[in-house]
C-alpha cells in the first residue's frame, strides 16, 4: 500500500465540429477535392443566384462599355496605351465584387453587392489586380503551362488580399505556402478550369460556371485559411 494517490482520468475527447466547420462531414475531415468545393459552390450559387450574377455582369457590362468609348473616341498609340491602362483600373474596380461576394457567402453572411463594394483599400486593390492579372497573364503567353501554374499556386492570392488584409507580396506568398503545404496546387486548378468551361455553352453557361467556380475557390481559401465555412 502506499499514500500516493492514483493518477487522474484522462480527459474527455474533444467535442465533434459545428456543422459546416472543417473536420465536419462537409469538408470530409481532409484536404477538399474539386468535387467538394465545386458542389459547394453550386449549391451556393442555387441559393444566391441574384448577387452572384449581378457581381459576375458588374465588370462585364463595364468592359463593354469602355470598349464602346475607346472605339469611337480614342486615336493614336498613347489613347490607346491610357485607354488599356483605364480598363485595367476599371476591371479591377468592377471585379472586386464577385471576390468579396464568394467571401461573405462562405463566411455565412448575406451575399450583398453594395458590401462588397464599401472597401478602404482601393489603390492597393487596383495594384494587386493589375500585378496579379499580368502575372498570370505572362504565364500563358509563355506556353499556357506557367498561366496554369500561377493559377494553382496564386489563385487564392486575392481572397488573402482581400479577407487577410495582406499586402500584395505577401498575399502571393501566402498563397504559394497554403497550395504547397496543403496540397491545393489541383483542386483550385480545376475549379478555375471549370469556371471557363461555360465559354463553350455560347458564352451563356459562364453565368453558372464562373459564380461557381469564385465560391468552389473561396470554399477552398477557408481551408487553407484555416477557418470554418459556412455550411
Amino acid at each position: 500500500m502506499t499514500d500516493v494517490p492514483p493518477p487522474p482520468p484522462p480527459p474527455p475527447p474533444p467535442p465533434p465540429p459545428p456543422p459546416g466547420s472543417w473536420g465536419a462531414p462537409q469538408g470530409g475531415g481532409g484536404v477538399p477535392g474539386a468535387g467538394t468545393a465545386l458542389s459547394y459552390g453550386w449549391q451556393k450559387f442555387q441559393q444566391n443566384v441574384g448577387p452572384l450574377l449581378i457581381a459576375i455582369l458588374i465588370p462585364l457590362v463595364a468592359q463593354l462599355v469602355l470598349s464602346f468609348v475607346i472605339r469611337t473616341a480614342v486615336t493614336g498609340v498613347a489613347g490607346v496605351a491610357v485607354a488599356q491602362l483605364v480598363g485595367m483600373v476599371v476591371s479591377a474596380v468592377a471585379g472586386i465584387a464577385i471576390y468579396r461576394v464568394a467571401l461573405q457567402i462562405t463566411a455565412g453572411e448575406p451575399a450583398d453587392i453594395g458590401a462588397a463594394f464599401t472597401y478602404d483599400r482601393w489603390g492597393e486593390w487596383i495594384a494587386f489586380s493589375i500585378v496579379f492579372g499580368l502575372i498570370v497573364g505572362i504565364g500563358f503567353v509563355l506556353c499556357i503551362v506557367p498561366g496554369l501554374l500561377a493559377l494553382a499556386f496564386f489563385g487564392l492570392a486575392p481572397f488573402f488580399f482581400l479577407d487577410g488584409r495582406l499586402s500584395l507580396g505577401d498575399a502571393l506568398n501566402a498563397s504559394r505556402q497554403a497550395v504547397s503545404s496543403k496540397g491545393l496546387a489541383f483542386p483550385i486548378l480545376l475549379s478555375i478550369i471549370v469556371g471557363g468551361l461555360g465559354l463553350i455553352a455560347c458564352v451563356i453557361g459562364v453565368f453558372v460556371t464562373e459564380p461557381v467556380a469564385y465560391v468552389a475557390v473561396a470554399f477552398l481559401y477557408r481551408y487553407a485559411a484555416g477557418q470554418p465555412v459556412a455550411a
